[in-house]
């Protein structure tokens, strides 16, 4: 069940799913979260498809150095498949890797200041996280298996871009780590899963997905999960 509320209550563990530079409705959702003592969570996809890629790192570089300052309990970001596009891009200026990145949304246009002022904290954003008895992730996990072990093996890229059989399976908790009861994750739009939901997060058994194409104009949104409270709330044009 879909439950929409705006409130936050002091140390609720608040989700955002996909960005993809939309700065107006980033902007929205920091004006919401501000001084609410929350946990903020970014899903990654913090770039690309939006134009204001800039402004969007810069205040989530921000946020992650002095999260007290907006009133916030902490804060974090995720790596998306995105920003390893965009690192990727980096590394091969003048290759497929480029051409890639551009193709998906890659702001050339910004991409020397996005390079000097932001490479190096991206190259460093977690691929996963843990809160409680909820696991965070772009884009999910081979169902059954431990996302860490999976980095250690030198494959944790598939966490940025796996589809299937994720979508249909789930985590599958039960088979590497029963404690936790749900996953977080973005990357598919709503609109892309089977079957499609319009811009509407998706709750399907242990996994909630809330990547709702906040780029696509004039009907996209950017949606929020309070996770504490079992809640959503979403920003739009």
């Amino acid at each position: 069940m879909i439950t929409y509320d705006n409130k936050i209550q002091p140390g609720d563990v608040v989700a955002l799913g996909d960005i993809h530079a939309t700065w107006t409705l980033f902007e929205q959702f920091l004006n919401w979260v501000k001084g609410s003592q929350a946990t903020v969570i970014l899903l990654g996809d913090m770039i690309d498809r939006g134009r204001g890629d800039l402004k969007v790192l810069e205040h989530t570089k921000n946020l992650l150095d002095d999260p007290e300052s907006w009133g916030l309990q902490a804060f974090y970001a995720l790596m998306g498949n995105h920003e390893r596009m965009f690192l990727d891009a980096l590394e091969d200026p003048f290759g497929s890797s480029y051409v890639l990145w551009v193709q998906n949304g890659g702001n050339y246009d910004q991409v020397g200041e996005m390079e000097r002022k932001h490479k190096e904290w991206i190259r460093e954003l977690p691929l996963y996280m843990t809160i409680a008895d909820t696991l965070f992730i772009h884009a999910g996990i081979y169902p059954g298996h431990d996302p860490a072990k999976l980095i250690v093996d030198g494959r944790g890229e598939a966490l940025l871009w796996i589809r299937q059989p994720f979508l249909t399976y789930g985590p599958e908790f039960e088979g590497w780590n029963p404690r936790l009861k749900k996953v977080v994750h973005g990357h598919t739009p709503t609109n892309f899963e089977e079957p499609p939901q319009d811009y509407i997060p998706i709750v399907m058994g242990q996994r909630v997905n809330i990547d709702t194409c906040a780029y696509s104009k004039p009907k996209g949104r950017l949606t929020a999960y309070n996770v504490t409270r079992n809640t959503f709330h979403q920003f739009s044009r």
